[in-house]
Order: C-alpha cells, then sequence, then structure tokens
C-alpha cells in the first residue's frame, strides 16, 4: 500500500500537470480568438475578389473571351495525371483528434485520386500532417513548420505563388487542400477545396441571377489583364483563408482537449485526497491501539 508521502507526492505531480494544462488553455482560446478576428477581416476581401472574377465573366462576350488561354481556369479537353494534395495541421499533438482527422480526410482523398489512375504528392503545411505522410511513405514534395498557429499573409502569399508556379509549369495538373474549417470553439470539420484549376461554372452566373450590374462594367485595359491580375490575389486569399480557418480550429482543438485534461486532474487530485485521508485515519487508528495496548501492558 502507497504510504502518505508517496501519496502526497503523486498529488504534487497532478496539481503541477493541472497548472500546465490550465496555462495552455487559456494561451490556446486567446490565439483562436486571435485567429477568429483574421479570418473575420479577410472574409469582405475574398467576396470582393470572388465578385469581380465573377462580375468580369458575366460582362458579355468580352468576359467570357477573357478565359482564352487563361490557365489557371478548366480545360475540359485536358485530363488530369498528377494531383497535389495540400494539407494543414499543427505543428504540435495535445490537441485532441485534429491532426489525424485531417490526415485520414487528406489520405482518403489521395486513395480516391489514385483510383483514378492519378500520381498523387503531398505538399505539407504543418510537422504532424509531414510525420504522418511521411510515415505511409507518400511523396512529399515541399513543406512549412513553424507557421500552423499564426500564418501570416505573407506565408499565405509565398505558398500561393508555389503552387501556382507548379500548377503551371506543368508539374502538376490540379492542386487541392485538406484543411479544418472552424465552425465554433468546439465544432470544426475537415474538408477539401480544389484549389487549381479554377472552374468558369463556379463563378458564371445562371440565367436567373440578376446579371446587370455586371453588363454595365466596364474593364480597363481590358477584362482579360484584369482577369490576370485579380486571379493571384483571390488564390492567395483562397489560400490565406484556409490557413487562418486551420489555426482556428486547431487552437479550439487544444483548447478543449487542454480543459478535459484540466477536469482530468482535478478528479485525480480528488481521488489521491481520498485515499490520503483514508491512509492518514488508518495510521492514526493504528497509533491510538498502539498506545492502548502499551497502556494495558503496563497494569
Amino acid at each position: 500500500m502507497a504510504t502518505m508521502r508517496d501519496i502526497k507526492g503523486r498529488i504534487r505531480s497532478v496539481t503541477t500537470t493541472k497548472k500546465t494544462t490550465k496555462a495552455m488553455n487559456l494561451v490556446s482560446s486567446a490565439k483562436m480568438a486571435r485567429a477568429r478576428g483574421r479570418l473575420h477581416a479577410a472574409n469582405p476581401y475574398f467576396t470582393l475578389t470572388r465578385k469581380a472574377i465573377s462580375d468580369i465573366l458575366n460582362s458579355g462576350p468580352a468576359g467570357l473571351a477573357s478565359l482564352t488561354d487563361n490557365p489557371i481556369f478548366e480545360d475540359e479537353t485536358k485530363v488530369a495525371k498528377k494531383s497535389l494534395i495540400v494539407i494543414i495541421s499543427n505543428d504540435r499533438g495535445l490537441c485532441g483528434g485534429y491532426n489525424a482527422n485531417i490526415s485520414k480526410m487528406a489520405a482518403a482523398l489521395a486513395l480516391e485520386l489514385s483510383n483514378e489512375g492519378k500520381e498523387v504528392s503531398f505538399f505539407t503545411i504543418g510537422n504532424k500532417g509531414r510525420e504522418y505522410f511521411k510515415r505511409a511513405g507518400a511523396v512529399i514534395i515541399d513543406g512549412y513548420t513553424g507557421i500552423s498557429e499564426g500564418p501570416s499573409l505573407e506565408d499565405s502569399k509565398e505558398i500561393t505563388q508555389k503552387l501556382i508556379n507548379l500548377y503551371l509549369s506543368g508539374e502538376f495538373d490540379e492542386v487541392y487542400i485538406a484543411y479544418t474549417q472552424f465552425v465554433s470553439a468546439i465544432s470544426y470539420n475537415p474538408k477539401t477545396l480544389r484549389l487549381l484549376p479554377l472552374n468558369p461554372s463556379d463563378f458564371v452566373e445562371s440565367e436567373g441571377d440578376d446579371k446587370a450590374q455586371g453588363h454595365t462594367i466596364k474593364f480597363e485595359p481590358s477584362p482579360k489583364e484584369v482577369l490576370s491580375y485579380i486571379i493571384p490575389k483571390y488564390l492567395g486569399t483562397a489560400v490565406y483563408e484556409t490557413l487562418i480557418t486551420s489555426a482556428a480550429s486547431g487552437q479550439g482543438a487544444t483548447m478543449t482537449a487542454m480543459d478535459s485534461a484540466t477536469e482530468n486532474a482535478e478528479k485525480i487530485i480528488g481521488n489521491l485526497t481520498l485515499v490520503l485521508n483514508r491512509v492518514r485515519q488508518a495510521a492514526i487508528t493504528q497509533e491510538i491501539a498502539e498506545i492502548v495496548g502499551g497502556a494495558n501492558a503496563l497494569k
């Protein structure tokens, strides 16, 4: 049976762990709030760049003609043979099933693409995703670490330009992003997005939509040149949003995991305290019995 000294040592150890998990919970909560603010600030710019592309493509024959020879948009006659999956994960663990969930989704996407006869490679952002696919023997062409908790706009620009270059050079025929969409502090969903090539039908309005505003806009020097300028901005913002929403989700997952760890530590401390009290009571009872026995022996 454990002595009182042993039990007190365990209580001190668990109390220290509780303080650590509580501090990590508070830090993750603050980081998540900052990431949510940055995500909220980026949404209007993403919406406006997307609307600008839609306005060009819906501005009449000249707008649709701007798609000619634009490699960023999907060519239905071209068959994709090589696919690149960008996976966004955390650099560290202690975040529940966050890293495992996004890695499994990316692996499922890779399997689906492989079954279609495509060669699949990975571009990892975050150390945990890199470790997962490295163990699986996947082809990893590039990656970033140290930016998953607080990605900057400059980070997204650099990553976006690399992805565009890989696509335009013909090294890959399509680019997907596997990321985690932030819903709330306790809810986040792994998602996939095809970043490249863009599908024109995602921007062209249907006949029932109001296209009057698009037809009245005149683009200078030409719709084609404006489109070529806006597309990298749009792609950069799309990548930035996936990075930020993944960062918020990762911090939310860490916050939840640390909150659960803190509650478990409190339960363990309570159980150990109960055991300590029982051991102390047993020791006192034994001492009393020894004293009574000694007194009786003296009579």
